[in-house]
């Protein structure tokens, strides 16, 4: 089948953007093609949908129905990109997302090169601090469950290989999903506020190292905030580069969260699947 597509990149989490439309049990069979590196290569895709909402200019549905942060902005961008928005103009964005239950505002302004998006995140579902049994291994973790998804924070001294391992590990230990489409275990070095994030996807059994999460920055922030019991705005680097995040909490619990990142039109065109 023909596909047409555009490819983004929101700090290295490469992500292609199906325009054209299909239906959604051939979902999980075009988008692990064109993720392929021997295809249009990515870390993620989303598909543009008609909005359900009134209000939204479209709708975002990712391959396993989760929230994607960093698909969000990247459609926003596009959005900008389709009506010509010069450097130093701004655009308002609502869209709605599957995994959040609320439409969804993002700012964009156009730069020189590419497009700065900051955008609404859905809140967490829960926040739970636990003690993970993987594979007899005790470790502190804090679970954050959103709708479709789940993020694990691990905070960690360094990235070395033996911690990465652990990470693979872990994604299999049963306390975690509890029929999410989607997992996240996130390392986190507080001290630098580096994060290392592996997602993993159940349903195809598959996991990827991605260069940047956007929701795993706002689970962080989510964290911070909560641990400290006060608003929180911090810069998280990670492989690809930097997001920003901004998270509100009050008397212990979140009450918004909002990330901000470059995004850049990579691609457009055909693909045969």
């Amino acid at each position: 089948m023909e596909v047409k597509f555009i490819k983004t990149n929101p700090t290295q989490n490469m992500t292609i953007l199906v325009e054209s439309h299909h239906t959604r049990d051939t979902y999980q069979q075009v988008a692990s093609r064109m993720m392929a590196y021997d295809h249009v290569c990515a870390e993620q895709v989303g598909f543009i949908e008609l909005s359900e909402c009134e209000g939204a200019w479209a709708r975002l549905q990712m391959m396993a129905g989760e929230f994607c942060g960093n698909a969000t902005m990247s459609l926003a961008a596009v959005m900008a990109w389709r009506r010509n928005l010069r450097p130093g103009q701004q655009l308002e964005v609502p869209l709605e997302v599957s995994g959040s239950n609320r439409i969804l505002m993002c700012q964009v302004q156009a730069q020189q090169i590419g497009y700065l998006c900051r955008s609404e995140m859905p809140i967490p579902l829960a926040i739970d601090n636990l003690m993970i049994n993987c594979n007899g291994a005790m470790i502190q973790a804090v679970v954050t469950r959103y709708p479709g998804i789940v993020h694990t924070v691990v905070e960690v001294d360094s990235f070395n290989s033996s911690i990465r391992d652990f990470a693979r590990r872990m994604v299999k230990c049963p306390e975690l999903l509890q029929g999410e489409a989607a997992l996240g275990i996130m390392l986190y070095r507080r001290q630098s506020h580096e994060l290392a994030p592996l997602i993993y996807i159940p349903d195809t059994d598959t996991m990827i190292w991605e260069r940047g999460c956007g929701s795993g920055v706002a689970t962080i922030g989510a964290y911070v905030a909560k641990k400290e019991g006060r608003d929180i705005h911090l810069e998280i680097t990670q492989p690809g580069g930097m997001i920003e995040v901004w998270a509100r909490c009050h008397r212990g619990d979140i009450t918004s969260l909002e990330i901000q990142g470059h995004v850049d039109i990579s691609a457009v065109g055909t693909a045969f699947v």
